[in-house]
């Protein structure tokens, strides 16, 4: 009698080496997205706070926002499928199966949505 197997789970974290550099573009443009501020929408009383294992001089990646603009603009020209699973990705991680639920797939259609949707961005020179 054959057994029922779990399905194989999938690494939504693991990106190929050809899509590094759009996606080191499209965590910037996550950060734009969240207000690159730094802040993360922490309470006006605790923004000066410092723990006292903080390391002083580290210095938060910057933003640059001329450049997830561009990234920006060349999402919204992307089929709606690639779009919510871009944003699935970068702005809202929620569970991966209500993005499913959102587009319609599976997960493994939803990482190749992903993965596309990033090369899309490197054909169209983004």
């Amino acid at each position: 009698m054959l057994m029922k197997t779990r399905p194989e789970s999938i690494d939504f974290h693991l990106v190929d080496e050809k899509h590094e550099a759009i996606h080191k573009r499209l965590e910037n443009y996550a950060r734009w997205c969240h207000g690159g501020g730094g802040n993360g929408g922490v309470a006006p009383m605790f923004r000066m706070y410092r723990p006292d294992n903080f390391e002083r001089g580290a210095i938060a990646t910057p933003v640059d926002g001329t450049d997830a603009q561009r990234i920006f603009k060349g999402i919204q020209a992307l089929p709606q499928p690639h779009r919510i699973a871009l944003s699935w990705f970068y702005i809202k991680p929620v569970n991966p199966r209500r993005a499913c639920q959102n587009i319609g797939t599976s997960m493994e259609g939803l990482a190749l949505y992903v993965s596309d949707g990033r090369q899309m961005l490197i054909n169209r020179r983004i």
